[in-house]
């Protein structure tokens, strides 16, 4: 070990100062190391004298500290990952459909790269050629350049371990502070004018699937939204439905699920076109009801012999039929954007909107619809100019 100090001295310009060796502990788990340090502008060398003690007292502390510390556990990203997912289980930290989209990501996109690497030598380099990689190579389908927004999509369950490997005193710091994730491309969600609004209604008025089509276009809700509406949320004196079950896929399996935004729970007033064709649905399913090997449920929209619509099924025919009417292809989400688009375009507060369609965030969802406010906005300049200076 080195002198701890050497002394207290007279500048030039008449101040004090004073070299001394302190402690330095290793972050990284290693011995530590003594390092000389100097303290100038001292008016007296008492004052000198007095700090260059509390240096070195303060350097005695923080090497004692540093011995009594236990040797930190090291772990590979592979099983952080694994701890990760399993603390987030037991305390549900995260939705059914998170943790299984997580596990996903991890499978196909983290472990074959990262996975070897130990937790605390992952580096911000590390993230940055893992982030190119997947750019440039990382479709697990092909092989060829992985979709900017599934990156970004990607970096949030490691993100997750890496936080949790802080908590757990695994590792220092986040190595993915500081490296950017690939830009996002802008994209307007496909979707529907009115006038292919009112043409695909048409063509598709009195088959089974058109309550189903006009639901989701007439209020804008998920489409796991509409598979779990039963009709004890249905009140059709009122006009009104209660939001307050849902469903997600994890792959083809259908599980109920949490509300995917704080808003997600709401009530949503329906016109009485609607009323109408919910009355009808309800009319049909109790002549249905009957027949032999009916299977009898609560749900809103159901198949012939009974039982809730799986959502990809929706999906995949809306895609089919959709296209075979000459349209743009659009699945069940695409409706949604369509109900938004033409709420916004018909002059409907973008705030309403959005409380409309379960938004958590009014800015966010303004932000997405963006391309439908140019409208908006030369109406409000008509209207404001109109007030003025007519």
């Amino acid at each position: 070990m080195p002198r701890k100090g050497i002394g207290v001295y007279k500048a030039k310009n008449g101040t004090w100062f004073f070299k001394a060796w302190i402690f330095v502990p290793d972050d990284d788990g290693g011995e530590g190391r003594w390092k000389g340090t100097t303290r100038r502008g001292f008016h007296t060398s008492i004052e000198a004298r007095r700090v260059r003690r509390q240096f070195i007292e303060q350097s005695e502390l923080d090497r004692a500290a540093h011995e009594r510390r236990p040797a930190r556990e090291r772990i590979t990203v592979v099983e952080l990952i694994d701890r990760y997912l399993a603390e987030a289980t037991s305390m549900g930290r995260l939705s059914v459909k998170t943790l299984f989209d997580y596990r996903n990501y991890f499978d196909s996109y983290i472990v074959p790269h990262l996975g070897a690497v130990p937790a605390d030598e992952l580096t911000r380099n590390n993230i940055a050629d893992w982030q190119l990689t997947l750019s440039e190579r990382g479709s697990v389908k092909s092989g060829g350049p992985l979709a900017a927004n599934t990156i970004r999509l990607a970096r949030a369950p490691l993100n997750g371990a890496l936080k949790y490997a802080i908590r757990q005193g695994l590792i220092d710091s986040n190595p993915m502070t500081g490296v950017s994730p690939p830009r996002k491309p802008r994209k307007i969600p496909a979707n529907w004018i009115p006038d292919q609004a009112r043409h695909f209604l048409a063509m598709h008025e009195g088959e089974r699937l058109y309550p189903v089509w006009a639901f989701l276009m007439g209020t804008g809700v998920r489409i796991g939204e509409l598979v779990s509406l039963t009709w004890d949320n249905v009140d059709l004196d009122e006009r009104r439905v209660r939001i307050q079950q849902f469903t997600s896929t994890l792959g083809y399996d259908v599980v109920p699920s949490s509300s995917k935004s704080r808003d997600a729970v709401r009530t949503i007033d329906i016109d009485d076109h609607l009323v109408t064709i919910l009355d009808e649905q309800r009319t049909q399913q109790a002549a249905e009801s009957p027949a032999a090997g009916y299977k009898s449920s609560a749900y809103v929209f159901t198949k012939s012999r009974g039982g809730p619509y799986h959502p990809q099924y929706l999906s995949k025919v809306l895609g089919r039929i959709s296209t075979e009417a000459g349209l743009p292809r659009l699945t069940a989400h695409g409706l949604r954007h369509t109900s938004a688009t033409l709420m916004l375009a018909s002059g409907v507060p973008p705030k309403v909107a959005a409380e409309r369609l379960g938004h958590a965030d009014a800015m966010l969802f303004i932000n997405l619809y963006s391309h439908v406010t140019p409208t908006m906005q030369r109406e409000a300049a008509a209207l404001l100019g109109s007030s003025l200076f007519d």
